[in-house]
């Protein structure tokens, strides 16, 4: 059976301010409820009104090309909207090449350094023979103490040597 310690001193705890206070969580359905409200205003009230907004200009537009046989009011056809569309693709495939040259070789990741099992026998405190049976192990389990030191290591399954 494991240990467990408790922390009873709060001040041992290391908790946001925001946490503690209790004004900051005491209206958590209010906020909610604010927030459903919202909600329910934009898809019952906005969404509605803007849809019938652009009905009755599509209704307006289709009119006059079908019955009053005109062009439309407006100078925006589909040339317009294709070359802003190309605009757009041109910007953006400006701004990759832009960064494919400028990271193209840089390599921003740093790859760790080969450490030695002594180095590394240190670091955790054992001598370098238990340092090669823990790297040899395929499952193990390690034992810390309440300070990060490792107090001992089971070796569960070692590694076949093949």
């Amino acid at each position: 059976m494991a240990k467990f310690k408790m922390i009873e001193d709060e001040a041992q705890l290391e908790l946001p301010e925001y946490i503690d206070e209790p004004r900051y969580v005491r209206n958590k359905a209010a906020g909610y409820g604010l927030f459903f409200l919202g909600w329910l205003a934009w898809i019952w009230l906005f969404l509605p009104l803007i849809t019938m907004l652009l009905w009755l200009f599509q209704g307006y537009t289709v009119y006059e090309q079908l019955f009053v046989m005109s062009a439309p009011q407006s100078s925006f056809s589909l040339f317009y909207l294709g070359l802003a569309i190309m605009v757009f693709i041109l910007i953006l495939l400006i701004w990759a090449v832009y960064n494919w040259l400028r990271f193209r070789d840089n390599e921003r990741r740093a790859f760790p350094e080969h450490i030695q099992t002594e180095q590394l026998a240190e670091s955790f405190q054992v001598d370098t023979t238990e340092m090669a049976h823990l790297q040899q192990a395929k499952n193990l389990t390690l034992h810390y103490d309440e300070d990060g030191q490792l107090e001992k290591f089971e070796v569960h399954q070692p590694l076949s040597s093949s």
